[in-house]
């Protein structure tokens, strides 16, 4: 399958920074997460599911 690429002008797509791991938060369990530098704080991703299409993906581990 070809994806059809439209040729114009935009803002180059911001990357996003996901962690994963099984964690639970007010009773709710979450996988996907992000985590605030500033604030040494992890906010949970309520969403279960990727979609889109990946240009790059880089897996390294944290301890955080």
């Amino acid at each position: 399958m070809v994806t059809e690429i439209k040729l114009g002008l935009c803002n180059p797509p911001e990357p996003i920074y996901l962690y994963v791991k099984n964690a639970e938060l007010g009773g709710e369990s979450y996988l996907w997460y992000h985590y605030d530098i500033d604030r040494e704080k992890t906010i949970p991703v309520s969403q279960r599911a990727l979609t889109g299409y990946l240009s790059e993906l880089r897996l390294t581990t944290k301890e955080f």
